[in-house]
């Protein structure tokens, strides 16, 4: 409770001094009056112009990151657009590109089918043909050999005993 005390009697006293020296109360007054109208001339203007001109430049930077904000929100609306129709064509492109690669596959195998079916076509020909000419061949060694043995046979050099060998020779003479 001192403590209330000390600050009722430190209140007093200060207002005790205040109404004891007039003169000094008043000298405050004017300089305070002097100060408010110095201030108002020289420094009120200067801030209020300040005050104005940053708020100004505050309301134009808002504006202007408004305006920025709807921009970069419309190129992002864009961009993403143009993403979405990019990505759709470049599907469309793959599936375009697999659906030809499997007709080429396609078609390269059916040209390999025919391919080998056209070559073992033509080894098949040229074995037939083979098989003619060497059967051409031996029908006309055996025309031969037939007629060797039966020349020899009319001119009397071939015997019972000796027609097989005889014949073997002109099979290895021929052959």
């Amino acid at each position: 409770m001192d403590i209330f005390k000390e600050i009722s009697d430190a209140i007093q006293e200060g207002l005790n001094s205040i109404f004891e020296r007039w003169d000094l109360v008043l000298w405050q007054i004017a300089a305070t009056v002097i100060l408010i109208i110095v201030v108002r001339i020289f420094l009120w203007k200067p801030i209020t112009r300040y005050l104005e001109q940053r708020q100004e430049a505050l309301s134009k930077e808002l504006h202007e990151a408004a305006h920025e904000r709807e921009r970069v929100a419309q190129i992002r609306y864009e961009l993403q657009t143009e993403y979405e129709v990019m990505r759709k064509e470049a599907r469309q492109m793959k599936d375009t590109l697999m659906s030809e690669a499997q007709l080429e596959k396609e078609r390269i195998i059916s040209d390999a089918r025919n391919e080998a079916k056209r070559r073992i076509q033509q080894v098949d020909r040229d074995v037939q043909q083979e098989l003619r000419l060497q059967s051409e061949k031996i029908r006309e060694n055996i025309k031969n050999i037939a007629f060797d043995v039966a020349e020899k046979i009319v001119s009397h050099q071939v015997t019972d005993e000796n027609i097989d060998e005889v014949i073997d020779e002109m099979l290895d003479e021929k052959l």
